[in-house]
């Protein structure tokens, strides 16, 4: 993918600090590759995509989803996809504005460093970054890459 990548959006990123009163958490996982994946996960099921992204501007994000599939978890944090319901291609994108703060979210009791969209990715506009430290760890059942 062309564009330049901002190695502050480097990490896994997590909607749980601010799901207060949510019946659902996100997450996303940018990769210093360019790869990544996010998902959105209930006590129905949820969804796990995997994508490519880059920065366009300086104050802007793209993602390109290019698998998605949704199903069943089992819990954990994030959760792994287990049983797959429904899977294919994708070929969704979203280019949004972003930035990178210190935020203290309704669930947190110390500021953590918080990606904050215009527009949203897995339904949530915030995450707090929960690890720098992405490993190939996927949620998605299987390689589909």
């Amino acid at each position: 993918m062309l564009g330049m990548r901002n190695e502050n959006l480097v990490g896994r990123w997590d909607t749980g600090p601010y799901d207060f009163g949510a019946m659902e958490s996100s997450w996303l996982c940018l990769r210093p590759d360019g790869t990544g994946w996010s998902a959105c996960a209930n006590v129905g099921g949820g969804s796990v995509g995997q994508l490519t992204w880059s920065c366009p501007t300086d104050d802007e994000v793209e993602i390109r989803y290019f698998w998605s599939a949704s199903g069943h978890w089992a819990p954990g944090e994030p959760p792994a996809l287990v049983e797959v319901e429904d899977e294919g291609p994708d070929d969704t994108a979203v280019r949004t504005r972003y930035t990178v703060t210190l935020d203290t979210p309704p669930l947190a009791e110390v500021p953590m460093t918080t990606l904050h969209l215009a527009d949203a990715v897995e339904f949530a506009h915030d995450f707090a970054l929960a690890t720098r430290d992405v490993d190939d760890a996927d949620p998605a059942a299987g390689d589909h890459g």
